[in-house]
């Protein structure tokens, strides 16, 4: 191993480490920040103005808009004896008491969809701002571990090749510690290459460099303990509310809105008389045969029936991802009470090796293996704290 190819490595985890988060960020903060950039995060805008839309309908007393009529009959072209009739009106369709109601619901429940939706969207981007800081998190001390064995495989190549040169070791033995150095290194080059991919998967969906400096919120804070109020099955009770709403307001628009007409009229029998005027009302209600609303009606009720199965599908899922969650907590808990007693074993033989080995009790590949084993207990029991921490933040979430 050339020196300066062991100065510009130095450098460059120096570099590294030097580029990890110096301002930390809260997890609401972080949370707040993606949540800006995602995609999604205008939708409960735009529906708002859905529903401004509808209750804007269930406020008024028209079921569409007026219309103006003008008429003018005469019989130039016919008999010719001076008839004349001159009309002007104005039509206004007229919401029924229910359909005004049908439509006030819908705004409500839109308006409800939005503000859960918008729930859910921060509990989803939550789950993923989480995920994304615990494996930044996990590829730091991964790092941080792969580092440290590096560092020990280096000064232990140094000892061995000083025991080389005064010959109290072969040159067996250095070979050996050489290759336990290159080793050392391709685990450092993969940590660090993970520790990269990481933190561009954090930045990416974050915008941010920082990490929070308070993951461990979520693996303290206790669960919600209503699986009914979670975020995803509040966006879904809102939505199969809407198609509800929807399905009601299409049942009540079966039939046209009746149409009120008002119009005034001027005429003449002849052209010996003189003009007279009146004013006229006409009340237009249609028969409602339901033919024309049937497809609108059969379309709102499918609608219903697939956010009904979203809901009732969300609800098992929910209660397997529950479950799968406590499992899981269980299964780290188990592991790193096994990696804590492996740790002080592997401590315990490390120790005795090292001294074996200072007494020529023991050869070098025992004791490379004996550190070895130690560095894995280690970093085992690291990853495995930290796992269980991420498992507690999982269910918790």
């Amino acid at each position: 191993m050339h020196a300066g190819h062991l100065v510009h490595t130095a450098l460059l985890a120096i570099l590294v480490l030097a580029a990890l988060p110096v301002h930390a960020v809260t997890l609401a903060e972080a949370v707040q920040a993606s949540l800006e950039r995602h995609p999604e995060s205008r939708l409960a805008e735009a529906r708002h103005k859905v529903e401004a839309g509808y209750r804007q309908q269930a406020e008024s007393l028209l079921g569409g808009d007026p219309s103006v009529t003008l008429s003018a009959t005469g019989d130039t072209f016919g008999s010719d004896f001076g008839y004349e009739e001159y009309v002007v009106g104005i039509s206004l369709p007229v919401l029924l008491p229910g359909q005004r109601s049908a439509r006030a619901a819908i705004a409500d429940n839109i308006g409800r969809l939005a503000d859960d939706d918008r729930k859910r969207l921060l509990w989803q981007v939550a789950g993923e701002v989480l995920e994304r800081a615990w494996q930044l998190r996990i590829a730091h001390a991964e790092l941080k571990e792969s580092t440290k064995q590096w560092a020990a495989a280096r000064a232990l190549v140094q000892d061995i090749r000083h025991r080389h040169e005064v010959g109290e070791v072969s040159r067996n033995d250095l070979l050996l510690a050489q290759q336990d150095l290159i080793t050392a290194e391709a685990g450092y080059q993969e940590a660090l290459d993970a520790l990269r991919k990481a933190r561009i998967a954090w930045r990416n969906y974050t915008g941010l460099d920082a990490l929070p400096d308070d993951l461990e919120t979520f693996s303290t804070r206790k669960a919600e303990e209503n699986p009914a109020s979670h975020p995803r099955l509040a966006a879904l009770v809102a939505q199969v509310e809407t198609a509800r709403a929807r399905t009601a307001d299409a049942r009540a628009r079966r039939r046209a809105s009746p149409v009120v007409s008002l119009f005034a009229k001027r005429d003449r029998g002849d052209r010996n008389q003189d003009y007279t005027d009146s004013l006229g009302l006409e009340v237009s209600l249609p028969l409602g045969t339901g033919a024309p609303a049937a497809p609108a009606i059969a379309e709102a009720e499918a609608e219903l029936t697939r956010a009904q199965a979203s809901l009732d599908l969300a609800r098992r899922e929910l209660q397997l991802e529950l479950a799968r969650a406590e499992q899981e907590v269980a299964r780290a808990t188990r592991l790193h009470l096994l990696a804590e007693r492996n740790h002080r074993l592997s401590l315990s033989r490390l120790k005795l090796a090292q001294r074996a080995f200072e007494l020529g009790e023991m050869d070098l590949y025992q004791l490379l293996l004996a550190r070895r084993q130690s560095y894995q207990a280690t970093r085992e029991l690291r990853l495995r704290k930290l796992e269980k921490a991420r498992a507690l933040a999982r269910k918790n979430h």
